[in-house]
């Protein structure tokens, strides 16, 4: 049989199930900002949804912001929903970048962590305004909303 005759089988169905899991993993860790998961029925929901979405489609991780779930430690992207009144008066969500903790475990690299978490935070600013969000910077940790 000639090579032109044998077929490569369709990856596609399984491309599929594999972003369907790792999204629904995203939009597992999402949180409110008192650290409680985010309830479908709350007004940011959609909007936190949709921004895990594209952070999964342009390839970044998403993960459970609390600092005691095991996989905070490895660095990830934080998804965080803010009720108006605490980001200048307008409800949105917090995007960060967590470091790698194992840069906090030698102070004399606290600034190589704190510049490491700001370069971060300014690349997921490019990130979010190339998928169309409007982006606010929020708080000393240059989270965008």
């Amino acid at each position: 049989m000639p090579d032109t005759d044998l077929h490569r089988p369709c990856l596609a169905p399984l491309r599929a199930a594999a972003e369907a899991a790792e999204l629904a993993q995203a939009v597992s860790g999402l949180v409110s900002i008192d650290r409680c998961r985010l309830a479908d029925t709350d007004p940011l929901a959609p909007l936190a949804r949709s921004i895990a979405r594209s952070m999964t489609e342009a390839g970044l991780t998403v993960h459970h912001c609390a600092r005691y779930h095991p996989l905070y430690r490895l660095g990830r992207v934080c998804l965080l929903a803010v009720p108006a009144g605490l980001a200048y008066g307008r409800a949105g969500i917090a995007v960060c970048r967590t470091v790698h903790s194992l840069l906090l475990l030698d102070w004399d690299r606290y600034g190589t962590y704190t510049g490491t978490q700001q370069a971060m935070n300014t690349a997921l600013g490019g990130v979010l305004r190339a998928f169309g969000y409007l982006v606010t910077p929020f708080g000393s940790g240059g989270a965008g909303s």
